[in-house]
């Protein structure tokens, strides 16, 4: 992704804006069918090709070795389960991206759909994966699209993934709800990378989070920029068609609330465990913070109950 946006992602996925800024949280309940689209459509414009390289150097969990091992260990973990009740788990990778999340499931064996609005990802993940032949479908579409037509069509899969996702979704609980409908008994929801609800934080990880991001983000050029964005962000100006203002759409709001997708979870059936963690893009702050065992990102592991 360009810096001009990436400085938006980082700052939203990561840090407190509304403790930054005083901004006042988007609710919701008022997102409709029209901002899900724009989303989609300016995560299939950012993320392409062109980007690829910028966004592994200020993903965190692609970046780094320590995150890269702990997410590792979680697929594995997962796909383990999975093969308790099923020979060849069937995997749906939600925005699979540059399929960090797909790769890994096929090196252990697994079946995948990966689904992605932007088909330069697709193409590339794809020729990467060519070695796995048929046991890769790809499918180009918004994945609440892709979610309603697989519901319908009666597909069911033994898990869902989110990679680095639901914080992109304008309704990441109505997503979460839609998944419940293609997995299978015995199934698995699992997410990683996105960002605690910031008022769930203390003052001290707001505090250390926004020293780390900062400290890193001097060095990312685009200065101006992201301040001429935060500032009229800070006034409650948001721009229809700005890919920037539509692709994370969580500028508005506050953090991804992992509290909300845990009670949806019991009300869906589903045994559900948060598992909280540090990220940050920095690798010396990355080391610091994850010994000083702060948290500021999670990840969602959540089995059907049948």
């Amino acid at each position: 992704m360009s810096w001009t946006f990436f400085f938006d992602y980082v700052t939203i996925t990561f840090l407190p804006v509304d403790f930054l800024l005083g901004i006042v949280p988007y609710n919701s309940s008022i997102m409709d069918q029209r901002i899900d689209k724009a989303a989609a459509l300016a995560n299939a414009a950012m993320y392409n090709s062109e980007h690829i390289k910028k966004y592994v150097h200020g993903a965190p969990h692609v970046k780094h070795a320590a995150l890269r091992k702990m997410y590792g260990r979680m697929v594995a973990d997962r796909y383990n389960y999975a093969t308790h009740y099923f020979s060849v788990p069937r995997i749906l990778d939600l925005g699979a991206g540059e399929g960090s999340a797909t790769r890994q499931f096929l090196d252990l064996g697994a079946k995948v759909m990966a689904v992605d609005i932007s088909n330069d990802q697709l193409i590339l993940l794809r020729k990467q994966c060519v070695n796995y032949g048929d046991r890769l479908e790809t499918r180009c579409e918004a994945v609440v699209e892709a979610l309603r037509s697989l519901q319908r069509d009666g597909k069911q899969f033994d898990i869902v993934v989110a990679n680095s996702f639901l914080h992109h979704i304008p309704d990441y609980l109505e997503l979460i709800r839609l998944t419940g409908g293609v997995i299978a008994p015995h199934g698995q929801f699992f997410s990683f990378q996105d960002p605690l609800r910031y008022d769930s934080l203390s003052k001290a990880t707001y505090a250390f989070s926004i020293l780390a991001y900062f400290c890193w983000r001097i060095f990312q050029g685009d200065i101006i920029g992201g301040i001429r964005r935060r500032i009229r962000r800070s006034k409650g100006i948001y721009i229809t068609g700005s890919m920037e203002d539509d692709a994370e759409y969580h500028v508005g709001r506050n953090g991804v609330d992992q509290e909300a997708i845990q009670k949806l979870f019991s009300e869906l059936k589903f045994d559900c465990l948060i598992v909280k963690y540090f990220s940050t893009q920095s690798p010396f702050w990355q080391k610091i913070g994850s010994q000083l065992r702060i948290k500021n990102s999670f990840g969602i592991i959540a089995k059907k109950i049948n």
